[in-house]
């Protein structure tokens, strides 16, 4: 697996992603998070990491259908909205 360099921004309801060499960001909506082992998973409505990704900015993401990006509990507040 390779580790692709990001810097990545979690904002108010969205995920916004800048690979290194790129100038188009991967913006994605928050679907909505849960709590898991004391680290929160953030549900995006759509893939921003490639099938040879398991990291992005330092961050574990994985899924099929749509990214889901896990980040330490004390690190983002998800409006709850989402």
């Amino acid at each position: 697996m390779e580790i692709q360099e990001a810097k990545v921004h979690v904002g108010d309801g969205v995920v916004v992603i800048r690979r290194k060499g790129s100038s188009v960001p991967a913006v994605a909506k928050i679907l909505g998070s849960a709590e898991r082992a004391g680290r929160r998973h953030l549900y995006l409505d759509r893939l921003v990491h490639k099938p040879h990704e398991n990291e992005l900015g330092g961050y574990p993401i994985h899924g099929a259908i749509s990214s889901i990006m896990v980040l330490p509990q004390a690190q983002v507040t998800v409006p709850a909205d989402a």
